[in-house]
């Protein structure tokens, strides 16, 4: 069957939908099904009749989706925290329990004033002997996770253990098959005379050495097969650890204080949520080699012991002393990614508020100011990589150096001390070391995972534990009115934020740039295009951005002492159930502070806060989502046809649904972007309409919309319309509304000046009155202005949905190719490293770095047989040792201009991409979610710098270890090179089918990562309107929805990764196993036994050099797939 699919290049294409409605089959496939991973076959063939579409995918059991494993990290981790730490449904959690004995002790224990039996004990003895006293909490994420999924890790771990344990042993099975070898060939070579002295041991048949050849295969494939579940159980628990932590940080999100929001802006989340979720997901596949590889080193070093005696502790004390110098690099690197972690949240920070600014940018041409500080950053945070890489390079050399040298100074000792070089002892010594050599070249990259992960974790921590939105005010629908306060609140504020290259004239209104820097100059929280456009120009003709329309705190930009934040000081005042209420008063004044105190964005410092029914709000600058019109206005509510048609009707938006392509199922993009500001503030205010909330607060909706377009939402909405009968809370500029409220409040610095009736006021009013006279006139000429120009408005708004120009959803769906990445991608990589003449000299230093592997392996073959005419036992050594400090050198030469080259290419890439994305026409940010260009300048640009170029480098260093195997096999046996034909064969079957099913499930995961994203970002710029109308659990559930989509994605990936894995491993089995055969067969015809040595030698290493081959191959298709988005965006638009 294999074959007919691979000779019938035209299958029948899979029917759509392969995947719907069914669970992932492996909880019902049969033991050797999974012990294989059969079970993945269906959906091979689907990848291979046809390109995957998502809802081909299988859906994921229950256990495994967010919701759930969200929800069992939260409880562990808080567990851990302080009670204040913890959000209000955990904080009644207990701390302890029998299921939770490694955790601190309950606070019942901890708080007792009897000191215990132990206390006691330990203060009787000296002060320096006692014991420390034990944290009652030490709000430990990583312990949390390990809890969370122990059963898992300590299956990962049995299953790894295991597999060491034989891959270690194995060379007690080779030095065995080595001795048979050598005893065959002198027996055979002896003479009659030497056979009948019975001084020679007779070898057993061949018969033996057959067995020997099946036992050393069955050992190398229960090892294959334990190794990979072992790591696709890894595998799958850092995808259950990035998709907790994802889940716990939304919610978190969600759950911020206005001052935390501050200090974790949206840039941040966006970070933890993209780079350092994945940094814990990819360190989970590495976390057993922490312990397995110093025990796998000390076995190796305990046998070689055994076999070299005294002579092998000269090689073990290289390695002692090389540990310190590792140490040394390892923390050299976390320190320089600590800083770039610091470098890259302020570029991502300022490149989230280019993007929300960027029609302002355009406006004033600012495109390359800001690709030049944002290039600065990046140049800076390449800087960092750039000594990391450094780093990394001498720790690569180290660990290769450190065997061969500790193998190199073993065996010169051994001879120098009067011993034979013993083929058997020697190469099986060898394989020792190279058992020891493995998890030192390996670990490494374990050691640098490990930094980013602690790097990660003390990030995602201080998230969680940041402070929280008290409890929402209470709702009592019995109580007498709709609002009662009688309170005090404040803005927020955490002061100086780092990285403040620029003036601090942010404005804004509300708050200003960042939140307590003052009352801005729009007023309340939005402020107003106007003010906005002000607080856009400084003294000194530097572009400083606005802050975003949610009020989200991204910006850089605080001032080096900020003033004092903004309060409203003792607000007094009751609103009846159903009254309609008018908030005024001159810019800066507090009106729209008001509301945002309602909803909770504000702290209240001291008071209390009541209302008689629930909330819907109205922010001054809209929030619309990337979704379709209708499903903007229901919000979440149950779906009514009939009440649909009345808000929209009464909203003054039936015309605009009649123009639009597809009608209220239009998509209006991200944002709103795509319609006119009095469209966004219609369909904003038809959201509240729709609702049922029992209240409604109102900031200035009318602001937006044309002065008689105004009067017919007020009139048909707010009046007699759907509102009509609820609490009205409006924050107005337009006095003409005034004498239609039931009570009006005057609001001055804060402080409710006046309040009373229209009529009252106007008699009475002192500052109601010259509001009145200042601002009277100019809303006048304004009314008049606009009345004049009223069909011009018309045709203008008109025209911006003309359904001639809007002929498809506005947001652009990603572009998804199909296919393996091409040659042409890389050769573009190339040249933004520098120059296609990058490759001939990193061929020529693998080349040479491989070439010296060989030889030093082959050497030592020589060396046992003296082979070599003229060569002396001094000669041999110096050549052998030169051999292994050439490897050494290579490998340090290779991974530093891989690095170099890689980094140049990475900076390059992104300063172009960048400088098209701004200089990108505003149709382009029209259609293209704020989320996926962040994604292309955070999450691929962070593959790009510490992925790709290493999984290269591990790829074609591995491409190279396999030509220099294939090398010595026909060297050594050159009739069993016949085998390499036919198992390129089924090599090339086997992945092309795996490739065509792989390659899809990759991009399948990039796209719907970058969608969700997208999503987040959306919904974090939203959280005030989200908040107050209470749909944080719809927000949550939408957003784990998205990412249990992305998950069957991903999932698929690392199985099928595991798929291939064992299938290529049998092949490299077989390869041990024809050698081990052809080396008994041709042992009793006089075949040189250090030929077979060196080749058992190779062979054996042969599924260690797959696995990083595969390790290569996986996650540099993930990393290509953000190196074919970084050449897509920076190309020309």
């Amino acid at each position: 069957m294999l074959f007919t699919k691979f000779f019938n290049w035209r299958p029948e294409p899979a029917p759509p939908g392969f995947g719907v409605g069914k669970i992932l089959p492996r909880g019902q496939a049969s033991f050797l099904s999974v012990l294989i991973l059969h079970w993945m076959s269906p959906l091979l063939d689907v990848g291979f009749s046809r390109p995957l579409q998502q809802d081909d995918l299988w859906e994921l059991p229950a256990p495994r989706l967010t919701g759930a494993t969200a929800d069992i990290l939260e409880t562990n981790f808080y567990r851990r925290c302080p009670p204040e730490q913890r959000p209000s449904h955990l904080r009644d959690q207990p701390v302890n329990d029998e299921k939770n004995a490694d955790a601190p002790r309950p606070p019942s224990e901890a708080d007792s004033d009897a000191p215990s039996k132990e206390k006691r004990a330990d203060e009787s003895k000296p002060r320096f002997w006692r014991r420390k006293p034990k944290k009652r909490f030490d709000s430990s994420l990583f312990l949390s996770i390990f809890r969370t999924f122990r059963l898992r890790i300590f299956y990962g771990g049995l299953l790894k253990i295991c597999a060491d344990t034989l891959k270690t042993t194995t060379p007690l099975l080779t030095k065995v098959i080595l001795t048979w070898l050598t005893e065959s060939y002198i027996y055979y070579h002896a003479t009659d005379a030497e056979k009948a002295s019975g001084l020679l041991p007779i070898p057993r048949g061949i018969g033996y050495g057959i067995g020997l050849a099946f036992a050393l295969f069955a050992m190398q494939e229960v090892s294959s097969i334990m190794t990979n579940h072992a790591q696709q159980t890894m595998m799958g628990v850092g995808l259950s650890v990035r998709t907790g932590i994802v889940g716990a940080v939304f919610r978190k999100s969600l759950r911020l204080s206005a001052r935390a929001r501050v200090e974790h802006t949206v840039g941040q989340t966006t970070t933890i949520i993209s780079t350092d979720a994945t940094r814990l997901d990819r360190f989970s596949m590495f976390a057993h080699n922490l312990w397995s590889s110093p025990i796998q080193i000390a076995i190796g070093v305990g046998l070689l012991i055994e076999n070299l005696g005294y002579s092998a502790l000269v090689g073990l004390g290289v390695l002692v002393l090389g540990f310190p110098l590792q140490t040394l690099l390892v923390r050299v690197m976390f320190t320089q990614r600590k800083k770039g972690v610091k470098i890259t949240d302020t570029r991502v920070r300022l490149s989230n508020e280019v993007l929300q600014g960027i029609r302002l940018i355009k406006y004033y041409a600012w495109e390359s100011f800001y690709t030049h500080q944002i290039g600065r950053l990046r140049e800076r945070e390449i800087a960092c990589v750039r000594k990391t890489a450094i780093a990394r390079a001498a720790l690569i050399a180290l660990v290769t150096l450190i065997p061969i040298l500790a193998s190199v100074l073993s065996f010169i000792t051994y001879a120098l001390s009067g011993h034979d070089l013993n083929i058997a002892i020697i190469f099986s010594s060898l394989q020792f070391f190279n058992v020891i050599r493995a998890p030192l070249i390996f670990f490494p990259f374990v050691l640098s995972a490990l930094s980013d992960a602690l790097v990660a974790l003390k990030r995602i921590g201080a998230f969680l534990t940041a402070e929280e939105l008290p409890e929402p005010y209470a709702i009592e629908a019995a109580q007498k009115n709709a609002v009662d306060v009688d309170a005090s609140f404040v803005w927020e504020t955490v002061g100086k934020v780092e990285e403040a290259k620029f003036d601090p004239a942010v404005g804004g209104g509300g708050r200003g740039g960042a939140r307590g820097r003052g009352r801005g100059r729009g007023g309340g929280r939005g402020g107003g295009g106007a003010g906005r456009a002000k607080a856009a120009k400084t003294a000194k003709g530097k572009p400083v951005l606005p802050t975003t329309n949610e009020g989200d705190a991204t910006s850089g930009t605080v001032s080096p002492e900020p003033e004092r934040p903004f309060e409203l000081s003792h607000l007094k005042f009751s609103v009846p159930k159903g009254a309609f209420v008018a908030i005024v008063g001159k810019v800066g004044s507090g009106k729209s502070s008001i509301l945002q105190a309602l909803i909770g964005e504000m702290r209240k410092t001291e008071g209390a806060v009541s209302f008689g029914g629930t909330i819907a709000y109205v922010p001054q600058s809209a929030w619309i989502r990337n979704t379709t019109l209708r499903q903007n206005v229901v919000f979440g509510a149950e779906d009514d046809e009939d009440k649909f048609r009345e808000v929209i009707s009464t909203c003054s938006l039936t015309h605009d649904l009649e123009v639009l392509p597809y009608g209220e199922e239009t998509e209006i993009g991200e944002r709103g972007i795509n319609l006119s500001g009095g469209q966004k503030a219609r369909v904003s205010l038809a959201r509240a309409a729709y609702s049922t909330a029992d209240i409604v607060l109102l900031d200035d909706p009318l602001s937006a919309v044309d002065s008689y377009v105004g009067k017919a939402i007020l009139d048909e909405c707010i009046l007699h319309g759907p509102l009509a009968h609820r609490t009205r809370i409006l924050v107005t500029h337009a006095l003409h509304v005034l004498d239609k409220t039931d009570y009006i409040y005057v609001m001055d610095n804060g402080v409710i000046k006046e309040e009373g009736t229209y009529a009252t006021l106007m008699k009475e009013g002192v500052v109601f009155s010259r509001l009145m006279d200042e601002y009277g006139n100019l809303e006048a000429e304004k009314e008049s202005a606009v009345a004049k120009d009223k069909k011009a408005a018309v045709t203008a708004e008109h025209d911006e949905t003309d359904p001639k120009k809007e002929q498809a959803a506005l947001m652009q769906t990603e572009e998804r190719n199909t296919g393996a990445v091409t040659w042409d991608t890389y050769a573009k990589y190339l040249r933004f490293a520098g120059g296609l003449f990058w490759a001939p000299i990193i061929v020529l230093l693998l080349t040479l770095s491989q070439g010296a592997q060989v030889g030093n392996n082959l050497f030592l073959g020589f060396w046992t047989s003296r082979s070599i005419a003229g060569f002396e036992q001094g000669q041999y050594m110096a050549v052998y040792a030169g051999l292994g400090f050439a490897v050494a050198f290579f490998s340090f030469a290779t991974s530093m201009i891989f690095a170099f080259a890689a980094l140049s290419a990475s900076l390059n890439l992104f300063k172009v991409a960048l400088a098209h994305i701004l200089r990108s026409p505003t149709s382009f940010f029209d259609t293209t979610p704020m989320g996926r260009i962040l994604s292309r300048l955070v999450k691929d640009q962070d593959s790009l710098d510490n992925e790709l170029y290493m999984t290269l480098m591990q790829l074609l260093s591995t491409f190279t270890s396999v030509l220099g195997t294939v090398a010595l096999v026909f060297y050594t046996f050159p009739y069993l090179g016949i085998i390499f034909a036919p198992m390129s064969v089924l090599y090339y079957m086997v992945s092309i089918y795996y490739r065509r099913t792989s390659v899809e499930t990759k991009r399948l995961d990039s796209l719907m990562r970058s969608a969700l994203y997208s999503s987040y970002t959306e919904t974090l710029t939203g959280l005030a309107t989200i908040r107050a109308y209470r749909e944080q659990a719809e927000a949550v559930k939408q957003a784990e929805h998205g990412l249990d989509l992305e998950n069957r994605a991903y999932l698929m990936t690392i199985s099928l990764q595991q798929w291939l894995a064992l299938r290529l491993d049998v092949f490299g089995n077989v390869l041990i196993f024809g050698i081990a055969i052809f080396a008994a067969a041709l042992s009793v015809f006089g075949q040189l036994p250090q030929n077979g040595g060196s080749e058992q030698d190779w062979r054996c290493t042969v599924v260690y050099i797959k696995q990083l081959r595969l390790l290569s191959l996986s996650l540099a298709s993930s990393s290509d797939f953000g190196l074919v988005s970084a050449l897509t965006y920076g190309r020309e638009r």
